[in-house]
Parts: C-alpha cells; sequence; structure tokens
C-alpha cells in the first residue's frame, strides 16, 4: 500500500517540482518587497484582492519572461495551470503600455537579471 509512496518516480517528481519552485523565488522575493506584498498571499491558492493579484501576474511574467521558465513551471511554482500564467503574462503585457508602469516592469527586470548574473557570473549561464 504505501510502496508507491516511496517509488523513485514520485521521489523524482517531488524533487522537479521543488526546483521549479526554487527557480521562481527570486521574483517572487523581488515582487513582494518591491510592491509591500507577503510572500504568502503571492502563494495563496485564492485569487486575492487586486493589488496582490496584480504583484502575483507581475511576478508570473518576470519568472516566465526573464527567468526563461516554461507556462507550465510558472504555473506548477504558483500552484495555478499553465493558462492563468498565459493569461498573466499577456495582461502585463498590455499593461506595458503604460509609460509609468513599463518602467516598473524594466526596473524590475534590470534587479532580477543583476541577481542571475551575481549568482551565475552571465545571463547564458543562468539559462
Amino acid at each position: 500500500m504505501y510502496d508507491s509512496l516511496s517509488s523513485p518516480e514520485r521521489y523524482a517528481d517531488t524533487v522537479q517540482r521543488s526546483a521549479r519552485r526554487s527557480t521562481c523565488d527570486d521574483a517572487i522575493a523581488l515582487v513582494a518587497r518591491h510592491r509591500k506584498v507577503p510572500i504568502r498571499l503571492l502563494m495563496h491558492k485564492s485569487r486575492s484582492r487586486l493589488p496582490t493579484a496584480r504583484a502575483r501576474q507581475l511576478a508570473m511574467y518576470l519568472s516566465h519572461v526573464v527567468l526563461g521558465r516554461s507556462l507550465k513551471e510558472v504555473g506548477e511554482a504558483f500552484g495555478r495551470d499553465r493558462t492563468t500564467v498565459s493569461y498573466a503574462c499577456a495582461l502585463v503585457e498590455d499593461m506595458r503600455d503604460d509609460l509609468r508602469f513599463d518602467e516598473e516592469v524594466c526596473e524590475l527586470e534590470r534587479q532580477l537579471e543583476a541577481g542571475l548574473v551575481a549568482a551565475y557570473g552571465s545571463l547564458s549561464d543562468a539559462a
């Protein structure tokens, strides 16, 4: 009965999900700090209020665009479906028509990329 719970495949799947989550952690922490939203709210299963939802969508966008994670990987890291991530990315792209918001996103992208360079030496090594 319990043999399936400790199978190597299940363990590998758990490790992969944990690794995907950690790859998005930098974007999550950056957006949480910048938008002053607790990380637990960004990761919460509920839809949340608009400021929290927008912060979550921004973190998803940065995870996909800057960190290069697939929609599926980002969705798994946030406990959401890939279509939700796709929607979030499209929404953020549309919102970038506002120059003030675009400047904010550009700054967050620079900070995230700078963190990658500091951690890995170059962006090509990080991917």
